[in-house]
């Protein structure tokens, strides 16, 4: 005992000593990255060798400011003088190590650290620091190798200082911030329909409420089976259109007549239309697990609502084009040409549509269309078609309809994808044709041939991805990136630095490149198949967090600062800058047609046209009409040219429409349109500004219906007073006040063809069927009555004429002909709208 309280004493003496005459190491290197660069092998934390050999490792804090660096221990075989570096507090003190017992002695003064790695995690998994998920295909999250405490990599900093962590501090109550938004406050096994629907039974699934989001992670058949990493489907709690209810037998006919009252839905919208909207049903065990879901769902919406958390969501999915439209169906590629026109590449060429007149021309033969970059510095378009996917270039002047020759690429057959873009300070356009693993490169210019060939590139594999980047071509292939130049000499070097160790694992676990972002000129985000990782322009890691994805992606869209990854249910949204997943959309088996992301297919029963409106832009890309799903449009080519084409109703499908809305209500208020470009004035109720048609005949002698009838002149409806746009109704008592003079005035006018000189005749009874609620006696209660009678669905009601001898109808070719018809009236008379 005294032997070692001795040693304890030389043990302090000798620490002090070594702190007077130490070395200090430091390194301006982030302290993450360079553990995120040692081996795994090196991060042990205490060893006692059996030939004295001691390294005390000690993981460094991870604060941003932080300048210490962690050292890898050597496996030198160790001598009684030599020194090796030990890490207190962040700095490195050398000095020699010749006791086992002083050793020990060391090892209890010092308190132990978390010795972090970087690990992928097989089954969802919570972070035991802010209990989110940690979302991911691999490298999710960090896990010390001692304690076994995992978190994600930016919560690695507030993580507990001492090693072991209490077992009460590893396991916190689940909850959710409400400020923030971050946390786990529920989950559990449920079970959701399978693929094929209810009717083909149910499957297992992990379902957690975490970030204000539902997730659901299937789980495979069998007792043993894990969820999987891969989220199946996410709904977020801040969408406009969410909702969780309980269900009906007629809600899920195919479900078990015992299962219903366990059953509840979770809705959310899907496209901008409200009749789109995603819907998932969820079986629980029981009726009490039910109503649990349910409670934690709703309340934890009311506390969004209440907290007024910041809606981030970027894009409106809204249908671009009506989708009984043929072309849609086999869209390839697409791109937008402006406000109102798209250019669509199909198995039948390619189409301009123009989405506001339903007018569609044909460019070009009937080859099949693979991809569509337009190039307006040049005035050309740029496509691959044919079977033996050659690149092909149009005029502009082409996608208006006129006959324009089209320039080929011979040394381009089998091409698999193009870019354009600018070099030499924008004074030379550039288009790159990629075919397997080489580029050519063409400079585009006025020649009669338009283009001419300046660089052939090879490429190490087949390209995967490519674009231009400040005068450079981007190329992405498997587990790589690299830039060239497109002018002048020069080699091309890669965005993965080989010495930096901390990106190894993308080589050593081969990937697929899908994308590619240049935040700046010194900064470009590299996006695999698996991961995001940032890097700066000499390819070493920028940033020590990278972008996880939720699913496996299919293909990536940039149009900034936003990102867009898609996979098979759904797209999800990120900010390049801040790193956040800002939004998710709930649309399965959507593939981009353009770079942008802008348009996309939607490959469900129902083949779509989806474009996404960008809320955070200043106006719309396009215009998008009102579609419906129950169009009878139909694809109708022009007889004078056989490359336009309209998209109509045929007219006998539109004399049925009318037919049948007329004899709906709710359908023959449609016809009718909104009021456009007006002021509001002063309210107008029943009986208000009756007075102003005072003026206007009730009934006229049939002479002078005969007089004014051979004139070919009818009268204005005046069953419902309307403004012209542009006009403002002035208020009632303005209107009394000038109402004989002007409406003496304006018939004078409006009859100058005709003989207009009958005067007032007294009220006749409704009996008659002529008059209309504009034309009674003033100083009767009348008015009121037959006003009221003007706003009902009654047949017997008609409009204003200028004649009470209903057989005598206004003249086919009035001007007014659709105006003083009422919809009652319209079964009589043919429309020409």
């Amino acid at each position: 005992e005294i032997y070692l309280n001795s040693t304890y004493l030389l043990s302090l003496d000798l620490i002090l000593l070594c702190k007077k005459n130490c070395i200090v190491h430091q390194d301006s290197q982030n302290s993450f990255l360079a553990f995120l660069n040692a081996p795994t092998s090196a991060l042990d934390q205490f060893e006692i060798d059996s030939v004295e050999n001691f390294t005390l490792s000690n993981t460094p804090s991870r604060d941003e400011d932080s300048k210490s660096h962690l050292h890898s221990r050597s496996r030198s075989p160790s001598t009684a003088s030599e020194i090796e570096p030990i890490e207190v507090l962040g700095v490195d003190f050398f000095f020699c190590l010749r006791s086992t017992h002083i050793k020990i002695a060391l090892a209890s003064l010092f308190p132990k650290a978390h010795q972090f790695v970087v690990k992928s995690f097989n089954t969802p998994t919570k972070c035991n620091q802010c209990t989110s998920l940690m979302v991911g295909l691999i490298r999710q999250g960090c896990t010390c190798e001692v304690c076994g405490f995992s978190c994600h990599v930016t919560c690695a900093d507030k993580a507990p200082a001492v090693c072991p962590i209490p077992p009460e501090q590893t396991k916190g109550p689940l909850g959710i911030d409400p400020q923030k938004g971050i946390g786990t406050a529920y989950e559990g096994h449920v079970r959701v329909p399978k693929p094929a629907g209810v009717k083909k039974g149910w499957q297992r699934a992990l379902a957690v409420i975490c970030d204000f989001k539902l997730f659901l992670y299937d789980i495979a058949e069998g007792k043993a089976s894990q969820p999987s990493v891969v989220v199946s489907q996410v709904i977020d709690m801040r969408d406009e259109e969410f909702s969780v209810s309980s269900v009906l037998a007629s809600d899920v006919i195919h479900a078990n007549r015992k299962d219903i009252p366990c059953i509840f839905r979770v809705t959310a919208s899907q496209l901008s239309a409200t009749s789109n909207k995603c819907s998932i049903l969820i079986l629980t065990d029981g009726e009490n697990e039910k109503s649990k879901w349910v409670g934690v769902l709703n309340e934890l919406h009311r506390i969004l609502k209440k907290n007024k958390l910041k809606d981030r969501s970027v894009y409106v999915p809204k249908e671009a084009y009506d989708s009984t439209l043929p072309l849609i169906k086999t869209t390839q590629s697409a791109a937008i040409i402006d406000h109102e026109r798209i250019a669509l590449g199909n198995e039948e060429g390619l189409f301009v549509v123009h989405v506001t007149k339903d007018e569609i021309i044909r460019v070009g033969d009937n080859k099949k269309v693979h991809q569509i970059e337009l190039i307006p510095s040049e005035q050309l378009i740029a496509v691959i078609s044919g079977r033996n996917r050659h690149v092909r270039l149009f005029p502009m002047t082409a996608l208006d309809g006129r006959e324009t020759e089209f320039y080929k690429l011979a040394e381009t057959k089998g091409c698999q994808s193009i870019v354009s873009g600018h070099v030499r300070h924008g004074a030379l356009t550039c288009l790159c044709v990629a075919m397997k693993r080489q580029v050519l490169c063409y400079e585009l210019n006025q020649s009669k041939t338009r283009h001419k060939k300046i660089k052939e590139i090879q490429v190490q594999g087949n390209v995967q991805w490519m674009s231009i980047f400040s005068e450079r071509l981007c190329v992405g292939y498997q587990s790589g990136f690299l830039k060239h130049p497109l002018h002048g000499e020069g080699s091309p070097y890669s965005l993965l630095h080989p010495d930096d160790h901390t990106l190894s694992f993308i080589s050593q676990q081969p990937t697929d490149a899908i994308c590619a972002v240049e935040i700046s000129n010194k900064e470009y985000l590299l996006c695999f198949s698996s991961v995001g990782v940032y890097v700066d322009c000499q390819g070493r890691r920028s940033r020590q967090q990278e972008l996880m994805w939720p699913a496996t992606p299919s293909s990536c869209c940039y149009n900034a600062p936003y990102l867009s990854v898609y996979s098979e249910n759904a797209i999800d949204i990120f900010d390049v800058n801040s790193m956040e997943w800002i939004q998710t959309i709930p649309l399965k088996k959507v593939r981009p047609l353009n770079t942008e992301g802008s348009l996309n297919l939607l490959g469900l029963e129902t083949v779509r046209l989806i474009y996404f409106k960008n809320k955070m832009a200043e106006g719309d890309e396009l215009v998008v009409p009102e579609t419906s799903d129950n169009s009878r449009k139909q694809m109708v080519r022009n007889i004078n040219n056989k490359r336009r084409y309209s998209f109509r109703v045929p007219e006998e499908e539109r004399m049925q429409q009318r037919r049948s809305m007329l004899r709906d209500p709710e359908m023959r208020n449609k016809l009718i349109s909104n009021p456009t470009n007006f002021n509001h004035i002063a309210h107008m109720g029943p009986g208000d500004g009756i007075q102003i048609l005072k003026d206007l005949p009730m009934n006229l002698r049939p002479q002078e219906s005969r007089t004014v009838f051979s004139g070919s002149v009818s009268i204005p409806s005046i069953t419902k007073s309307r403004t012209e746009p542009g006009r403002s109704m002035s208020a009632s008592s303005g209107l009394a006040a000038r109402s004989s003079a002007q409406n003496g005035s304006a018939l004078r006018r409006e009859f100058s063809g005709g003989s207009y000189g009958a005067k007032r005749q007294p009220m006749a009874s409704p009996s008659d069927g002529s008059l209309s609620s504009g034309g009674l006696d003033q100083g009767s209660d009348a008015p009121t009555r037959d006003y009221e009678r003007e706003d009902s669905d009654s047949p017997r009601h008609s409009t204003a004429s200028n004649s009470s001898n209903l057989s005598s109808p206004p003249s086919p070719v009035s001007p007014h002909k659709t105006k003083s018809l009422s919809l009652e009236s319209s079964d009589h008379v043919s429309w020409d709208s």
